[in-house]
């Protein structure tokens, strides 16, 4: 797996998944998107059009409420986008019909990484450092 499909899995290198088939999974009639502001830093332009049209284009891309993506952007740079909501709710697949909804501020790093669930901080006198 890589990096962001274990992010959005919530799974670490070295934990053990089950992969079951999703039969069910409807078109998505509209997805909220917005970008984490640390990666669009210095970009000019219409983030939609120039970065998530042509990333969903014809490529019938499933979508999970609060997965996190990445999209190859200017120079190299990635540029990261959050998932904010999906209709129907909880995930479906983006086609040429589904509304791409784009407007708000950009998401904040740091706040998404605290609402990531239990860290070292949250567990009394553990930290990070080794002995």
């Amino acid at each position: 797996m890589n990096r962001c499909s274990r992010n959005n899995g919530r799974v670490r290198i070295g934990d053990t998944i089950q992969v079951h088939a999703c039969a069910d999974i409807q078109n998505a009639a509209r997805i909220h998107v917005l970008p984490l502001a640390d990666t669009i830093e210095g970009i000019t332009g219409n983030i939609a059009q120039l970065f998530l049209v042509p990333y969903f284009k014809d490529a019938y891309r499933p979508v999970h409420k609060n997965d996190i993506f990445s999209v190859k952007g200017t120079l190299g740079k990635p540029i990261e986008f959050k998932i904010v909501e999906v209709d129907p709710p909880e995930f479906g697949i983006v086609t040429e019909k589904t509304i791409l909804f784009t407007e708000g501020d950009p998401i904040n790093r740091a706040d998404e990484e605290a609402n990531d669930g239990v860290g070292y901080d949250d567990i009394g006198g553990c930290d990070r450092q080794m002995a």
